[in-house]
C-alpha cells in the first residue's frame, strides 16, 4: 500500500504558557512538535512513537513520555509523519447490514486510545494502522447517537488505511494489503466512499462518473471534501481538541 504523507496540516493558533517543558516563541522548521490536549505546543525532537507512548526531548534536552490522551497531534518533521490519538486501531465494531462493511467505535469500548498515523486531517480523517483489532458486543455511532446490536468479526494482523467522518462517526476501509476493497464491482466501490461524501452532491456526482477507482483517487476526493467543509466553517473557528 502506498502511504501518502499528510497533504494538509491545520495551522494551530494557541496561547502558549510557560511550564517545565519550555515553549518556543517561534516555530523552527527543523524541529518536531506536539500539540497537547490542553492546547499548548511544545517543540523539540520526537525519538519514538509507539501505540501507547511518544518519547520526546525538548530544546533543553529534557526527556518526556506522552500518552495518547495527552497529545492532540504529533508532527515528526524529519520523517514527514503526523500522529493523532484514535480509537480506530482497536475500538471498531461493524455496523450490521452494511455492504461494503461500515464500522463505528464501540459503545462499550473502554481501553485507552492508541497513536495512529494520520494520512489526511480534516472533517474526514484518514488513518494508517498496522494492527487492527475488531471485536463484538454492543456499539453506537459516536457523533450521531445511533445505536444497535453489533456483529462480531475478526481480522488477522495487516496494514490498513481507514477513513473516519467526524460528523457521523462512520469508518470505512479505503485500502489494505489484502486488496479486497477494490473488486470489479463499481457500484460497491462508489457506495463505500460515497457514503461519506454524498452530502456534497456535486462532488459525489463527479466521483460516481469516474472510470477507475483506487486508493489515490479516494484520497483526492477526501481532500476535496475536507476543503469544501473548511470553506463553510465560521471565520476564526478553531479545531476542537477531541479524540476520534
Amino acid at each position: 500500500m502506498r502511504i501518502i504523507t499528510i497533504l494538509t496540516i491545520l495551522i494551530f493558533s494557541f496561547t502558549r504558557s510557560t511550564t517545565s517543558l519550555v515553549y518556543a516563541q517561534t516555530t523552527p522548521k527543523e524541529l518536531d512538535y506536539l500539540v497537547l490536549m490542553n492546547a499548548d505546543t511544545v517543540y523539540g525532537k520526537i525519538t519514538s512513537v509507539k501505540d501507547h507512548r511518544i518519547k520526546f526531548e525538548n530544546q533543553q534536552k529534557e526527556k518526556f513520555v506522552f500518552e495518547p490522551d495527552q497529545v492532540f497531534r504529533a508532527y515528526w518533521q524529519s520523517k514527514k509523519k503526523v500522529y493523532a490519538p484514535s480509537y480506530v486501531e482497536k475500538g471498531l465494531e461493524p455496523v450490521p447490514g452494511t455492504s461494503p462493511q461500515i464500522f463505528q467505535v464501540g459503545k462499550y469500548y473502554t481501553e485507552a486510545p492508541t497513536f495512529a498515523e494520520v494520512l489526511v486531517d480534516g472533517e474526514i480523517m484518514v488513518y494508517y494502522v498496522s494492527n487492527l483489532n475488531v471485536g463484538g458486543g454492543g456499539g453506537m455511532m459516536f457523533g450521531t447517537g445511533g445505536s444497535g446490536t453489533m456483529l462480531s468479526v475478526g481480522f488477522s494482523k495487516s496494514k490498513y488505511a481507514y477513513a473516519l467522518k467526524k460528523a457521523t462517526g462512520e469508518v470505512i476501509e479505503i485500502d489494505s494489503n489484502s486488496g479486497q476493497l477494490f473488486s470489479n464491482n463499481k457500484k460497491k466501490r462508489t457506495i463505500t466512499l460515497g457514503r461519506l461524501i454524498n452530502d456534497e452532491p456535486a462532488l459525489f456526482a463527479e466521483f460516481q462518473n469516474e472510470d477507475k477507482y483506487n486508493y489515490d483517487l479516494f484520497i483526492k476526493y477526501i481532500l476535496r471534501y475536507n476543503e469544501l467543509q473548511r470553506t463553510k466553517s465560521a471565520p476564526g473557528a478553531t479545531e476542537k481538541l477531541f479524540i476520534y
